[in-house]
């Protein structure tokens, strides 16, 4: 069974990604219906635009519009014209749609923007493969056949937190250096570091960390610790928030909770990606709101279901005055297990003014390719 939530993160350019594919000559538009036909034939969606003809929009205008609506762009013209038009949509390598640029002719791929987290470098092999073309990447650690720790992030489904530190760690790698890379979930594909990453398997929790060497890596949602100066940290999609909350309560409080107890929990924020409580709270509008602005999901579980969870998990706080007015006996710690998949609970019922909130961890993930990840 999966998780309740899925995080959203890096893409993964597969056969299913959506792309637009945009042209700007009849020649253009014919490699482009071509590679759209042929990405169609491979279960993905890629629509196709032609500047000009559609409703009567500039090229400037056609690609705005598309940016945010797609996971990567195609665009059959010079790479000149296209670094023109993109440039004025620029805003982080964390949240821009891939790029990459074919000649009219399909003879070159060029991965253009978002090679790494973008899935760009991706998106150029299979344009590349779809058309015959010769995929051009351009990003140093491909250049010299290195691992980018930010492209292991992107497979994996895991988050770099803080990001500023992604370019130390690959300036590392292709130095020579090896990197250390604690983690405590078991990585697809059996990775085990090769020699650019000394991987240590474990819980933080009962490993002793070295100070010495590094760059240091953590793939953990573990916030607090003896971490070394200058650790990145790839934050796993892990944790879920249960929340109990009085009437009328306000989308401050419920943020504020959430806040409090990610903080007494010593776990990232950016591995939080769901909260959940019981069903009678669906009219809440505080809590509906505070789950908007926090830009994550909100569960709403049946007794029945936050039921059978107080029964498989021993030791959850019950409370018979809770039961007495919602049908079972606690609805915090339940609801964060209910939405995650083989969890177990990080943080205990913990009351801030009218809310509560317990905080639980998922045993197993699916990386971004869909292989299963297990927590140590």
């Amino acid at each position: 069974m999966k998780p309740a939530f899925e995080k959203k993160g890096a893409r993964v350019m597969g056969p299913g990604c959506r792309v637009a594919i945009v042209a700007v000559t009849p020649s253009g538009f014919a490699l482009a219906s071509r590679l759209a036909a042929a990405w169609g034939e491979r279960g993905g969606v890629a629509d196709v635009f032609q500047a000009d003809s559609c409703a009567g929009l500039s090229l400037g205008e056609l690609v705005r519009n598309l940016w945010d609506s797609y996971e990567g762009l195609v665009l059959i013209m010079a790479v000149g014209i296209a670094v023109r038009v993109i440039s004025p949509l620029l805003q982080s390598k964390w949240t821009d749609p891939a790029v990459v640029v074919v000649d009219e002719k399909g003879n070159f791929a060029v991965s253009l923007l978002g090679g790494h987290w973008g899935g760009a470098n991706d998106l150029a092999r299979r344009v590349g493969s779809l058309l015959g073309a010769v995929p051009v990447i351009t990003t140093a650690t491909d250049v010299w056949g290195k691992t980018s720790v930010d492209l292991l992030a992107r497979s994996w489904g895991f988050l770099p937190v803080p990001r500023e530190r992604v370019k130390d760690v690959n300036s590392a790698l292709l130095a020579g250096r090896r990197v250390i890379l604690y983690t405590e979930w078991q990585l697809p594909d059996e990775f085990h570091g090769g020699k650019e990453f000394r991987v240590i398997f474990g819980s933080l929790s009962q490993v002793r960390l070295e100070q010495k060497g590094g760059p240091f890596v953590f793939a953990t949602s573990r916030k607090s610790g003896d971490f070394p100066a200058g650790s990145l940290f790839l934050c796993p999609p892990s944790l879920a928030a249960g929340i109990g909350c009085r009437r009328g309560v306000s989308p401050e409080e419920v943020e504020d909770a959430v806040a409090y107890a990610l903080e007494q929990a010593g776990r990232h924020r950016d591995s939080l990606v769901a909260l959940a409580t019981h069903a009678a709270k669906v009219d809440e509008l505080g809590l509906r709101q505070a789950a908007r602005r926090m830009k994550l999901p909100l569960f709403f579980f049946s007794p029945g279901v936050l039921q059978m969870v107080l029964q498989k998990h021993q030791g959850l706080q019950y409370s018979q005055f809770v039961e007495s007015r919602m049908g079972v006996g606690g609805v915090c710690e339940p609801a964060a297990l209910a939405a995650v998949s083989e969890g177990q609970l990080v943080l205990p019922k913990t009351a801030r003014g009218r809310v509560t909130v317990a905080l639980a961890e998922a045993g197993l993930l699916w990386s971004g390719s869909g292989q299963v990840i297990r927590r140590i």
